[in-house]
């Protein structure tokens, strides 16, 4: 009996020492793991962040370009005489300066979106300064905190320059003159921009699927661009309103 105990004494030692030299192995081959999957992290972080800073310099050098396509259109309108030439010139700088600002934004935000509430403030601001200034014009902005990739902010912001300038340009009869500019997330993907104003309204036959105005034209493109749609009305003046949906939702269709 004695040796019996003493072969099962024997025999669960050398079954702790295998466990106990299994675990060993185990743990070591974890570290291991861990310690590879630590500098594959560190790796990809990196990478990553390289990529994020060759991005940034990429939209950098595109503002940049944007810019002084911007002021060799100012520098040809200066030697203009024609004031319809003049205007034509001016309208096509300002949407250059539209897609500028965007890449402005993605080189200075870190996550490589637009938040379209502050580009907004500042696109306006731009356009005020051809503008608002003279006719002494209240713009109101109601724009929700929403971000956008390249992909929707460029065609967004090129149809924001275009109805802006538009209600600037058209509905500035009334006495207190008054723009009001919204964007909002409206019904499933789609999000509502609204651009109003307090003029004489839009004519009673106005189409703008025939219109010859190069803005209508491209707004009314790059909202199909957005998966989107284009609506005008009268209500104490012009409303102009386009439903679009963002870069993920159009790729859940697509």
């Amino acid at each position: 009996h004695e040796k019996e105990q003493t072969k099962l004494y024997s025999f669960i030692a050398i079954l702790v020492g295998i466990l106990f030299l299994l675990s060993v192995v185990a743990i070591i081959h974890q570290r291991k793991q861990a310690k590879l999957l630590a500098e594959k992290k560190t790796e990809v972080e990196t990478a990553l962040h390289e990529k994020q800073l060759l991005l940034k310099e990429v939209h950098h050098r595109v503002k940049n370009n944007f810019q002084i396509i911007s002021s060799l259109l100012e520098l040809q309108s200066k030697g203009i005489e024609d004031e319809k030439a003049k205007e034509l010139a001016s309208e096509g700088r300002n949407r250059v300066k539209s897609m500028a600002l965007v890449h402005q934004k993605l080189y200075q935000n870190d996550d490589l979106l637009i938040y379209f509430n502050d580009y907004i403030d500042k696109l306006v601001n731009e356009i005020s300064s051809m503008y608002g200034a003279k006719n002494e014009t209240k713009v109101s902005l109601d724009v929700d905190k929403l971000a956008f990739d390249i992909d929707t902010a460029i065609p967004l912001g090129l149809i924001v320059n275009e109805l802006v300038t538009n209600a600037f340009k058209y509905g500035q009869n009334a006495k207190e003159k008054e723009i009001k500019i919204s964007i909002r997330k409206d019904n499933g993907d789609y999000y509502k921009l609204q651009v109003k104003d307090n003029g004489v309204g839009l004519p009673e036959n106005l189409d703008i699927s025939k219109a010859k105005s190069l803005g209508l034209r491209l707004v009314r493109r790059l909202s199909k661009q957005l998966q989107g749609s284009v609506n005008y009305y009268n209500q104490n003046g012009a409303i102009f309103e386009v439903l679009f949906k963002n870069t993920e939702a159009r790729g859940l269709v697509d």
